[in-house]
Order: C-alpha cells, then sequence, then structure tokens
C-alpha cells in the first residue's frame, strides 16, 4: 500500500580528547551490518532474512481517511563509533534495518497473504536501500574536518533515494492493486533479497 514517510538519523559517538599532533592522521571507517535482536515485547523489529513479518506485527491505529489499507513504518540508521590508538583514528559504523509496530497499521478488512507480502517488500526494499547505505560508507574518504558532514550528506542521498524506489514500487503496483505489476516486483525484489543472502554467506 504505502511506506510511511520518516527519517532516523542515529549517532551514537564516543567521546574522546585528541590531542592536536593527532589532527592529521588519517581516519579509517569500517562499515558493517548489525544483526541486532529485539524482544517480542518490543516496538521494534530488526530486519532478518530468516524471519518475515506477519499482520500481528502491524500494532498501530488505522487512518480511516487514508486511501491505504496498510502502512509499513520501516528505516535504516547506523551506530557511529570513534576510537585512538594513539596512531590512527577509527571510525566504526554498524548499520541496521528496522521495523517500528506502533507506527505500522492495517485496515480490519485487509487480512491476505497477498497484501501481506506487498508491505514485507516495502521492508526488503529499505535492507536494499541499508546495504547501498553500507557500501557508499565503504567508499567514502572520511578525515577528521569531513566526517560528521560526510555521514549525514551520504545518509541523506541513499535515504532520498530509497524513498524513490518505494514510490515506484507502490506506484507501479498501485499499492498491490496491479497484480501483474506486483509479481514483477516480487520477483525483482525477490532476487535482490537472494543476492544480498549469498554475499552474507560468501563473507562468512
Amino acid at each position: 500500500m504505502q511506506m510511511m514517510r520518516f527519517k532516523i538519523l542515529i549517532i551514537l559517538l564516543v567521546m574522546m580528547v585528541l590531542a592536536n599532533k593527532c589532527f592529521s592522521q588519517p581516519v579509517i571507517a569500517h562499515a558493517f551490518m548489525v544483526n541486532k535482536k529485539a524482544s517480542a515485547k518490543s516496538d521494534t523489529i530488526y530486519y532478518d532474512f530468516n524471519h518475515s513479518l506477519t499482520w500481528d506485527d502491524f500494532k498501530g491505529k488505522p487512518v480511516d481517511n487514508s486511501p491505504a489499507g496498510a502502512v509499513t513504518a520501516s528505516g535504516f540508521a547506523f551506530d557511529a563509533q570513534i576510537t585512538f590508538d594513539g596512531k590512527n583514528i577509527y571510525l566504526n559504523l554498524g548499520v541496521y534495518t528496522f521495523f517500528t509496530k506502533d507506527d505500522s497499521w492495517k485496515k480490519p478488512q485487509v487480512n491476505s497473504a497477498y497484501h501481506l507480502m506487498h508491505e514485507q517488500h516495502h521492508f526488503d526494499i529499505t535492507r536494499i536501500s541499508a546495504e547501498k547505505f553500507e557500501n557508499e560508507l565503504t567508499k567514502a574518504h572520511f578525515t577528521k574536518d569531513n566526517y560528521n558532514a560526510l555521514l549525514t550528506a551520504i545518509f541523506d542521498k541513499v535515504y532520498d533515494e530509497n524513498m524513490k524506489i518505494q514510490d515506484a514500487y507502490d506506484n507501479e503496483t498501485q499499492h498491490s492493486l496491479d497484480v501483474s505489476k506486483q509479481n514483477v516486483w516480487n520477483n525483482k525484489i525477490a532476487t535482490q533479497i537472494l543476492s544480498l543472502k549469498e554475499s552474507l554467506v560468501s563473507k562468512k
């Protein structure tokens, strides 16, 4: 149906004092996916290739005057940690994808597996975008002067790209009403998710 539009940017920086002599030192960045886990009682679900959404995960109150039958609230974010070993500055960036139950909702008449798959694919697209974000971070050239601004710029760029894909998905499928186009997107997204899973296996 549609994805809730919102952006969450989390930067958790470990405070540190750097002597003047280290200001010219390089920043060594390491970006990686974080496999966060949440309790069953948590409002948050972290993306898991082995766990699909269920209608019970949609805890929010439906918006009666909305044309959508359901809304998936998902996003990607990162935790950042800076350390210094006396020689180099290290920037560790843990990326993760999440779904919030209380911001996601469905109307009572929406119960089919077909419509649930449409919503799951919104979450899948977010995970694919998170992978793009990690890749962009890996390619970026961080310095002690630009890392904060560059992190924000990269996040905003990938976030905007993600929203364009989410919109294209809904527009082309007519929020799942066009079964033929929905099947095209199902195959496209399934292929991309399978590729991500295989790449993770190859990294082990």
